[in-house]
């Protein structure tokens, strides 16, 4: 029961910061968003082993280190860690058979958003961070509330790593697809949100 307490804490916590004060902190929320994002992706697309936990801590340790160094390497991170996000939660709501084509949609909206990224920079920092934060937290938060029951049983108890796996792959998955409207719903709310308290703290 603490592990699904922790993760959803950190990812909520997480995303909330992105959300209301990622410009601010865009250099260190950053390397945190990529990090998570991978994690998740890396936990959801595989068993959780030690080689996907490793890589997804080294993938986040370049992606903050870009971002420190290459302003423009950042911006286009967090944009295609936002289209990618976009792109997941565009299939959740298209019928059963786009999900076949979710990593080619998940790459061009990465792609398509990293760019456009590149051409509003200052903009988009603060809508991309609040997006990205938006998504963690509205994901986490409905499944904390609507569905903590099944999150408590998909506990491994003393794992950790077994623990956030399943966790990750079902609020991915299933619970995603289940409630992708809500979800979908609550990533614009927050987004316009967090933009425009990003926009009064500048």
């Amino acid at each position: 029961m603490a592990f699904v307490i922790l993760y959803l804490l950190v990812n909520i916590a997480a995303g909330a910061i992105a959300c209301f004060v990622g410009k601010k902190l865009f250099y260190i929320m950053l390397g945190a968003l990529v990090f998570l994002g991978v994690l998740n992706i890396g936990l959801s697309a595989s068993e959780g082993s030690a080689t996907s936990i490793v890589v997804a801590v080294v993938v986040g340790f370049v992606a903050a280190l870009l971002s420190k160094y290459m302003y423009k390497a950042g911006v286009f991170s967090i944009g295609a860690l936002s289209g990618a996000a976009l792109g997941f939660i565009v299939t959740m709501l298209l019928p059963a058979e786009a999900g076949d084509y979710l990593g080619i949609i998940m790459a061009v909206a990465a792609l398509l958003i990293g760019l456009a990224a590149l051409r509003w920079c200052d903009l988009f920092v603060r809508l991309g961070t609040a997006y990205a934060g938006a998504t963690f937290v509205s994901s986490n938060l409905l499944a904390a509330v609507l569905s903590f029951g099944k999150l408590a049983e998909l506990a491994v108890p003393g794992d950790a790593a077994a623990t956030f796996d399943a966790l990750s792959s079902y609020i991915g998955g299933d619970f995603s697809a289940a409630y992708a409207t809500p979800i979908l719903v609550g990533v614009i709310v927050l987004t316009v949100v967090g933009a425009i308290v990003q926009k009064r703290n500048d």
